[in-house]
This record gives C-alpha cells, sequence and structure tokens, in this order.
C-alpha cells in the first residue's frame, strides 16, 4: 500500500511542479506587450517550459501557399534550352496561356495537348530513360511530370520548414494540400513581415556579370523607344546623365555598373521592360533592380546585366550571417560570408572578367555588384549590403535551406489577433470549470462520501494532463479542439468510477462484506472499463494517424484523458478506499 500512495504523491508532485511554469506565464505574461527586458526575458524562460498555444488560443498566422506551376515546368526543362533565352521566353509564354485554361490538375494534360509533343520530349529529355520506346514517351513523360508536381510540393514544404525554424515558432503547422498548396499556421508569430518574406522568397542565387558599358545602355534603350508609341520614351524615364549626376564616384574608364532611378518611375519602366516585343531585343540581357540606397533617398538602382547565369546558388556550401570586427571600415555591419563546391570555376570566371562588376543576385534583386579586380582562387565570396542583423540572419536561413524549386505564390493569409486568443482561452478555461463544478455537485448528491473520491480522481486527471501537455519533451501543443477533448475527459474519468461504484452496490445488494465489496467491484469493472476505453482510445488514434491540425490536438488531450481517468479511477480511488478502511472499522459505506 505504501508502494501506491508513493506512485500517486510523486506523479501529483511532479505534475504541479511541471504545471506551475504554464500557470504563472499565462497568468502574469501572456499577451502583455509591455514589458521590461528583465520580465522578457523572465516570459521567454517561462514560454519554453509552458503548454503551448495553438494558432486559435494564442494568435498568429494562417497562410495558403501556392506553388507557381509556369515556374517549376520552366525551371525543370534541359539546361540547354534555359541558355536559348528567346526560345525559353516563347515557351514561358505557351505554360502561361494553358495555366489560365487550366487547373492544377489537368494542366500537364493540357500541356500535351496544346504544345508540340516532341518539343516538350526534347525540353524534359533528361528524364525520359533510353531504354524507352518512341510510341511511349508521351505517356510516359506525362506521368513523370505530374509526379514531379507531387515531389517538388513535399520538397517545397521541408524548406520552408527549415526556414520557420530560424523564427523560432514552437510547433508550426505545415502540410500540404492538393496538388500544389502549402499550409502555414505560426501560432504566437508577432513579426508577420519577416515571416511571409522568409516563406515567400525562393532564395534562387544567381552570380551574373553586369553590362557595365554605357554604350550598351544606350543601345537598348534606343531599340526599345523604337518599339515605344510616341507618348512613351524610356530613354526619358531612364534619364542617364541624370542618373549619372547622381553617383559621379561610380565611374571608372567610362564603365557604369548601375544607374539611380527615382522610384516613382519603377513601375512604368517595369511596364516597358517586361513588354514581349522588348524581351525579344533584350535576348541576352536583363534589367535588374538592387536593394534602395539609403545615401540617395528615393532612388534605386538599376542593373543592366548578361542573362547567362556564371554560378548559382547550387553551387555554394556554408552560407553565414557574419559582422566585421572593429578594426574594418565597415565595422558593426553585416555580411553573408560563403564558399563554392567547385573553387576552380569560381577562379576562372573571376580570372576571365577582370575589370568586370559580378552582380550577387538573390530572388532576382541584385545585392551588389562589386568589381573582380583579380582572380580569386580560394572559392569565398561574401554578400555585404545596407541590411540589418536579422536580415543577414533571415538570409543565412534562406540559403542554408536551399533554393525553392518555384516561386511561391500566397492564395490567402489571416491573421488572428492574440487578444481573440486570449478570449478563447477564457471562454474554454470557464468551460473546464463549469462542466468540472457541475459534474462534482452532481457526484457529490448522487454518491456522496465516494462522490468525494470521484472528485479527487477527475481533479487529478485534470492535473496529470495539463502536466504532461506542459512537458517540453513531449512538445505538445493545445487548440480549440484540445479544450473540447479536455471537457470531455472530465465527463469520461467519472464514467469509469460511476461504473465501479455502480459495482460496489450490486455486490452490498448480494450482502458482501464492505472490503469484499469493493475487491469484487472493481475486479468486476475492470474488463468493462478496459474494453470501453479502449475501442475510445482506437478512435482517437485513427483521428491523430489520419487527422491534421486541431484534430490532432483533439486526439491528443482525448487519447491523454482515457489514459489518466483509468489510471485514477481504478488506482487512485481503490488506495484512498482500501487505507481508509484498514484504518477505520466501517461496516457500512455511503454510495
Amino acid at each position: 500500500m505504501i508502494f501506491r500512495w508513493l506512485i500517486i504523491l510523486a506523479l501529483t508532485f511532479l505534475s504541479i511542479i511541471g504545471i506551475s511554469p504554464t500557470i504563472d506565464y499565462y497568468s502574469n505574461y501572456f499577451g502583455n506587450d509591455f514589458l521590461s527586458k528583465e520580465e522578457l526575458d523572465k516570459s521567454n524562460n517561462l514560454k519554453d517550459k509552458s503548454l503551448t498555444l495553438g494558432l486559435d488560443l494564442q494568435g498568429g498566422m494562417h497562410m495558403v501557399l501556392e506553388l507557381d506551376i509556369v515556374d517549376l515546368y520552366k525551371n525543370l526543362i534541359n539546361d540547354e534550352y534555359k541558355n536559348s533565352f528567346e526560345e525559353l521566353d516563347e515557351f514561358e509564354k505557351k505554360l502561361v496561356e494553358v495555366n489560365q485554361n487550366s487547373t492544377s490538375l489537368n494542366f500537364i494534360d493540357n500541356l500535351f495537348s496544346n504544345y508540340d509533343n516532341e518539343n516538350l520530349i526534347n525540353y524534359y529529355s533528361d528524364f525520359l530513360p533510353s531504354s524507352i520506346k518512341p510510341d511511349e514517351e508521351v505517356e510516359f513523360l506525362k506521368k513523370i511530370l505530374k509526379n514531379k508536381l507531387s515531389t517538388k510540393l513535399l520538397s517545397s514544404t521541408e524548406i520552408i520548414r527549415s526556414r520557420i525554424d530560424a523564427l523560432g515558432v514552437t510547433e508550426p503547422l505545415i502540410q500540404t494540400k492538393g496538388v500544389n498548396q502549402i499550409i502555414v499556421e505560426l501560432a504566437g508569430i508577432k513579426d508577420t513581415s519577416r515571416a511571409e518574406s522568409l516563406i515567400k522568397n525562393t532564395g534562387k542565387l544567381e552570380f551574373i556579370i553586369v553590362k557595365d558599358n554605357s554604350k550598351a545602355w544606350i543601345k537598348l534603350i534606343d531599340k526599345i523607344d523604337q518599339n515605344l508609341n510616341k507618348n512613351q520614351s524610356l530613354a526619358k524615364l531612364i534619364d542617364i546623365d541624370y542618373a549619372m549626376s547622381l553617383a559621379p564616384f561610380i565611374y571608372t574608364n567610362g564603365k557604369i555598373p548601375y544607374l539611380y532611378i527615382e522610384n516613382s518611375k519603377k513601375e512604368d519602366i517595369n511596364l516597358i521592360i517586361n513588354n514581349s516585343k522588348n524581351n525579344k531585343i533584350l535576348n541576352n540581357a536583363q534589367f535588374l533592380w538592387g536593394i534602395k540606397n539609403e545615401d540617395i533617398e528615393g532612388h534605386t538602382a538599376l542593373y543592366l546585366l548578361n542573362r547567362y547565369v556564371e554560378l548559382s546558388g547550387n553551387e555554394i556550401r556554408n552560407p553565414k550571417a557574419e559582422t566585421y570586427p572593429i578594426d574594418h571600415q565597415n565595422s558593426g555591419k553585416s555580411y553573408i560570408s560563403l564558399e563554392f563546391t567547385n573553387a576552380k570555376d569560381f577562379e576562372e570566371i573571376t580570372g576571365d572578367n577582370r575589370g568586370k562588376f559580378l552582380a550577387i543576385i538573390l530572388d532576382n534583386e541584385v545585392k551588389m555588384a562589386p568589381r573582380i579586380n583579380e582572380k580569386i582562387p580560394t572559392g569565398q565570396a561574401q554578400i555585404s549590403g545596407s541590411f540589418t542583423s536579422k536580415e543577414a540572419k533571415d538570409m543565412e536561413a534562406i540559403l542554408v535551406a536551399g533554393e525553392l524549386p518555384a516561386k511561391i505564390n500566397i492564395g490567402s493569409q489571416l491573421q488572428v489577433d492574440a487578444s481573440l486568443g486570449k478570449d478563447s482561452i477564457n471562454s474554454g478555461f470557464k468551460s473546464i470549470i463549469i462542466a468540472f463544478l457541475t459534474v462534482l455537485v452532481f457526484m457529490l448528491f448522487y454518491y456522496k462520501g465516494f462522490g468525494i473520491l470521484a472528485n479527487i480522481a477527475m481533479l487529478l486527471n485534470l492535473l496529470f494532463v495539463i502536466a504532461f501537455l506542459s512537458n517540453p519533451w513531449v512538445n505538445a501543443t493545445l487548440s480549440l479542439p484540445g479544450i473540447a477533448g479536455m471537457i470531455l475527459t472530465v465527463g469520461m474519468a467519472i464514467d469509469a468510477n460511476v461504473i465501479i461504484f455502480e459495482r460496489i452496490k450490486e455486490e452490498i445488494r448480494k450482502g458482501k462484506k464492505v472490503l469484499d465489496a469493493i475487491n469484487f467491484g472493481y475486479e468486476k469493472a475492470f474488463k468493462t472499463i478496459l474494453d470501453s476505453n479502449l475501442t475510445t482510445l482506437i478512435s482517437a488514434t485513427s483521428l491523430y494517424i489520419f487527422g491534421s491540425g486541431p484534430v490532432k490536438g483533439f486526439s491528443i488531450t482525448l487519447s491523454l484523458g482515457i489514459i489518466c481517468s483509468m489510471f485514477t479511477a481504478i488506482f487512485v480511488t481503490k488506495t484512498i478506499l482500501i487505507t481508509i478502511l484498514n484504518n477505520k472499522n466501517i461496516k457500512k459505506l455511503s454510495i
């Protein structure tokens, strides 16, 4: 009997210790945005040890992301066609056209119905085994390309999960939906713009040589202007002379790596350079915007680059956010250091392009364009700019996680306010209290002294469930359906006791002695309790395996409640009853 009491007391003591950080955090710090540094540190420490709440309870961000099908299938074509820029542009237009009249499910079928199949076989020949027969190529390729969408969606999910880890969000929900959608739920996130940037950015890193000769600029601008109507002029919008006058320090031997353009003109310039006719003129060249410059307010750098990519993000390793040392001219500023997997390639590129500028581009934005002064044999490079240490860390997270297979579009986005979550917590807490008190009063009224035992079991059941969910090792998340599961376990904790008490009543009516009636009552009730709880546990397990998000939360709390209710009803109440009977000469039970 002593051993049984040691188990009960030890579990009760550990549970009280386990839920104390949860009580402290949600009573004093949760939802409070006005904390001192010391309070914030204490709050973060308590949060790590507390019960984690879901999106519906503590607020946060819900996003439905869509993998861009056009960008994906454009990226999948053979490398030889990626550098045939005019053909690539024409194919992209066809992909866009097919996508406008298709769903993600029938996109590939419609593409093969509306485009030359021989061309498609050439574009995606890397996916065709050499042993395949010519008459089987089309159907085989269709199947492969459909499977590619599925596999790339899964890989995108893992990349996004890796990036979100940098935000420090506990238990984010990231799951696929349909053939090209990803659902992301970030509970408790406050910096939503940072989260959106980390998730949405493709992470496409490219190293491209800048067309830095002013004659190249003027020649291309003149050709483009010839295609425009009289009311439009790219030359006037760009205004090379004015742009050059803003940054005289960039000239070296008549070479111009970029021009400063007024931000108000960016949209008009984009419309002109993205025009289909002008794409043909550009062909082997491209205009790209750089980051906004702090020195010249209201202007952004515009670069003219080759289209050929010298090196890509797939050829780098060990990207790391670092800070320049005190004795450096950029002391305190952040940068990204990285290495190339093949140092020889980088050495060759820098050797062949001395005196030129090498643009470092992330997600089609030029981060910097340093001059190549000499051959670099080490295979090491840096990305620096006017970004904060947090931005540098985010860039590191994006590069470490790897490049997404295609652009990500945000289908829908919902932000849940923390105050709404607090209301949900209060409502859920009140529901548990009302359910607990109602059952407590009923049990006292109907079963008298035994009702007290049942209520003790019910209280311990709730304590054990909350303590288990609060355990950092378990890392569970409580949502509104989870609270519903907890309320359900309040009734289920009593249910087992009711079965036992009714069995004991039957034994007393048969004339059994008090101790014998209790032993027989527990023994006969056990099988019934086990069978009923086991079937519920199987249902809860099915919900966990096949459900998602809040449904899993419900199944977890329900399963825990079932297990704890069996322990408290069978083990705890019997221990208390036997202890009382062994110490007092009771001849009649209050039941």
